[in-house]
């Protein structure tokens, strides 16, 4: 009782009160002026340190003065009290301060700093895929394409960083606690939710979950009926950048709603999103299968670009999948894909996936500058969808800018990793780099993901890189694209890069081949490994006399980006072979030219 009874005499409860008072006042309004005005974060916590330091000062003064009528006075310890009983109160009043600062200091942080990370906007989200309630798995494809939809839609917004699309679906089926998943993708919040479709009607349920709590933010429930889907996607974007609280400028305060939805027409809707659900698989019937959906969409709303856009995507990668050569007429696939392309931007000229595919078309065509620029700009348009940066991956290698290639290779992995093409191209992107390691890597996801037929050639490749010969048999071997009477052949081929000396035999032997089993031109690289140089350009310009452009179907330019080609590009004949061609040397002279090589004093290139 002496303690307290001490305290009141002091009055220190009195400055105790104000004091926080006072903190508090001077917290609450930090946490509000200073984002306002835009001052770093550092400020806040500066304001809240300097009340925490203040406060025993304070109270250490509020114990040795007083304020009386006469002024300040050093309040003097009661005559009567032993010396240890003074220590002990001295001791006793510092626990109850450092006690009140820490509880103050609680009191601050909660107000000032919390206040201050509840007030800045938010800059970052991932879209999980929306749960299918309906009870029917085959409608997977709604639910996955009602959140496309709104990642596409918040894409938009400037300052926000949306996770890609990839990244967001590899959690789809998995229930794994909000935190975890925004850990993983760097993101401060996420939006969930799911779809229950029955006949017309649809019930759609959104919550955006702060990632850091767990905690929800934001959540609403939707009923409406199918035609009415675009607005309710539109609402749903636009509720979510008002409450991530991001800072736009008037102009952009509707940047997350369309001008208008892509199709008025729900069926054609539907259709399209369960051909963009089939697409992905690739193979020739899915693909074949996805182009007659699109055609059934187009056929009830005709001025649906997106699926012109689609059905032309389907159309150019279809010769791909072909492997009965009779069928494969690639020049009639790609006046299909043009003339659905160019009717996509008719509707709609900002469509990314449209310009991409004819960029696609004109590097299948030679049209090498048209399709650079091409590449480039669907790429800006929509620079979270993989296929763009897949195919512009292969323009560059194949024009020899390798590091470019490998890093749109590698873009187009992080943003579609379940894609076996996509892996397939990037192995192929560090193999003609050199890095065999990284190559096997991919090539063995691709195999992984379902490529069984198209790996085998890297992988044996590399292992002829390594003298594993026995394995590089095996290997090219069970390339099944290969004809019975080149696999004949391979295990004296090898025997040949093994040993030069049965080299010349194994030449005469290949320029005899029958050209309905194999054309000269179709073995450049094998006479690469067996160092045949002069041989490889007799073949070259032997082809390129009969047909100028015959580089665009009969051989590949990238094989001389590798090592293997390593004394092929530095040849002094690479700088004819490349003048021949003529669109090489314009388009290095434009975009830049291949790693490692140069335009020459007197020719138009020469490599190191």
């Amino acid at each position: 009782m002496a303690f307290f009874g001490e305290l009141k005499r002091r009055r220190v409860g009195k400055v105790a009160i104000a004091y926080g008072a006072i903190a508090w006042a001077v917290t609450e309004a930090s946490s509000v002026v200073f984002p306002a005005l835009h001052l770093p974060e550092w400020t806040i916590t500066f304001v809240v340190v300097f009340l925490l330091v203040g406060f025993p000062i304070a109270m250490v003064l509020a114990w040795i003065f007083d304020v009386g009528p006469e002024g300040i006075e050093r309040t003097e310890p009661l005559r009567d009290t032993p010396v240890s009983d003074r220590m002990k109160l001295r001791v006793a009043y510092a626990v109850v301060v450092l006690m009140c600062m820490a509880l103050l200091g609680y009191v601050l942080y909660e107000r000032g700093m919390g206040r201050a990370h509840a007030v800045q906007p938010r800059d970052s989200i991932a879209v999980l895929p929306f749960t299918n309630m309906s009870g029917d798995p085959a409608r997977d494809y709604f639910s996955d394409g009602m959140s496309e939809e709104l990642l596409n839609l918040l894409a938009r917004v400037p300052g926000l960083q949306v996770a890609s699309r990839t990244s967001s679906f590899a959690y789809k089926g998995r229930n794994l606690d909000i935190r975890e998943v925004g850990r993983e993708l760097g993101v401060q919040t996420v939006l969930e939710g799911s779809v229950r479709q029955a006949g017309d009607t649809v019930r759609i349920t959104a919550q955006l979950v702060d990632t850091e709590t767990g905690f929800h933010l934001w959540s609403e429930t939707y009923d409406r009926q199918l035609k009415d889907i675009f607005e309710v996607q539109d609402e749903i974007a636009q509720a979510i950048v008002q409450e991530l609280r991001l800072e736009l400028a008037p102009e952009q305060q509707q940047v997350a709603q369309r001008d208008k939805a892509p199709t008025q027409n729900v069926e054609a809707y539907e259709l399209y999103l369960q051909g963009r659900a089939i697409w992905k698989r690739r193979g020739e019937e899915n693909i074949r299968r996805a182009i007659e959906l699109y055609q059934s969409a187009l056929g009830r709303d005709p001025a649906f670009a997106r699926a012109h856009a689609a059905l032309a995507s389907a159309y150019v990668v279809l010769p791909g999948y072909i492997m009965d050569k009779q069928s494969k007429d690639t020049e009639q696939y790609q006046r299909l894909a043009e003339t659905s392309a160019r009717q996509a931007l008719a509707i709609d000229p900002n469509l990314g996936e449209a310009h991409a595919v004819l960029a696609e078309i004109n590097a299948e065509r030679g049209d090498l500058l048209d399709a650079e620029a091409g590449f480039f700009f669907a790429v800006s348009l929509e620079p979270n969808e993989a296929t763009p940066h897949h195919w512009y991956s292969i323009l560059l290698t194949r024009v020899g800018r390798l590091d470019a290639a490998l890093a749109q290779a590698r873009l187009a992995q992080e943003l579609d990793p379940s894609s076996p093409i996509i892996a397939a191209n990037l192995a192929n992107a560090y193999f003609v780099k050199g890095n065999d390691e990284q190559a096997l890597r991919y090539t063995r996801l691709a195999a992984e993901l379902g490529l069984s037929t198209k790996g085998s050639g890297v992988e044996a490749a590399i292992a002829m890189r390594r003298g594993e010969w026995q394995k590089a048999e095996q290997l090219l071997l069970a390339q099944q694209h290969l004809p019975e009477q080149i696999k004949a052949e391979i295990p004296g081929w090898l025997a040949a890069v093994r040993d030069p000396a049965l080299r010349p035999a194994m030449v005469e032997q290949m320029r005899a081949m029958d050209p309905n089993v194999a054309e000269q031109i179709e073995m450049i690289d094998s006479y690469l490994q067996l160092g045949q140089i002069d041989v490889v350009y007799e073949i070259l310009f032997e082809t390129m006399d009969r047909d100028p452009r015959a580089w665009i179907h009969k051989f590949d330019l990238t094989l001389a980006w590798s090592p293997e080609g390593a004394a092929m590009r530095r040849d002094p004949r690479f700088a004819e072979l490349a003048d021949r061609i003529g669109v090489l040397v314009d388009y290095w002279k434009q975009y830049g030219y291949p790693d490692g090589c140069r335009a020459g004093a007197e020719t138009s290139i020469e490599c190191s």
